[in-house]
């Protein structure tokens, strides 16, 4: 079966939360028998951290397809200790695209969500968008698709609290509006009936 590998921070690693609805525990559902959905989701990571165990998380895997999704804790503000320069940021998104796309994975690239920064005061939206524009710009530069979650969960109305849990992470809702981006996206590449289903002919 082909191997679909999601690699990113707390986003990727709350995917896996059923009562949120987490993406990645609805990607599982939607491929079973069809892909193997394997969660990378490592939290209070940024992408210094994710540089580092890319080969172990992701490339030793052999994936087929991946879901880069990085910026949520980079975009941290100067003086936080998760903080990581969006120069440093996009370099860091830059070299990792280049080793998994090297590898002949399809690779999708997750922009970071919007924030409320009147819930979370680590954080501020214009801070967060320019880390938004350096995740389209390495997409752009990759020639990858991208899902461009900040804009779109803007889209939501009232989505401060409509899509976000406490300000910063997703709520059930962001998680739904999220899967169904990235589910989109992937459709795009490979249409799921295209996928082939283990097992045996009409069973």
């Amino acid at each position: 079966m082909k191997k679909i590998v999601c690699f990113g921070d707390t986003i990727t690693e709350m995917g896996s939360v059923i009562e949120l609805r987490g993406y990645v525990a609805q990607l599982m559902d939607r491929y079973v028998r069809r892909a193997d959905v394997l969660l990378r989701g490592f939290t209070g990571y940024t992408t210094h951290e994710a540089v580092r165990i890319l080969k172990t998380a992701v490339l030793d895997e052999h994936p087929d397809f991946v879901v880069l999704s990085f910026g949520l804790n980079d975009s941290a503000l100067p003086g936080q200790i998760q903080h990581v320069p969006v120069k440093d940021y996009r370099r860091n998104l830059l070299e990792m695209s280049s080793q998994i796309a090297s590898s002949g994975a399809w690779l999708v690239v997750v922009t970071p969500p919007p924030v409320d920064e009147g819930r979370v005061k680590s954080r501020a939206m214009d801070h967060t968008a320019l880390y938004a524009e350096a995740c389209r710009a390495v997409a752009a530069e990759m020639r990858v698709p991208l899902v461009d979650i900040f804009t779109r969960l803007q889209e939501e109305p009232n989505w401060k609290k409509a899509c976000l849990l406490d300000g910063l992470h997703l709520s059930a809702n962001g998680m739904n509006r999220l899967y169904e981006e990235v589910a989109k996206t992937l459709d795009g590449m490979k249409p799921l009936d295209a996928f082939e289903r283990l097992g045996v002919d009409g069973i």
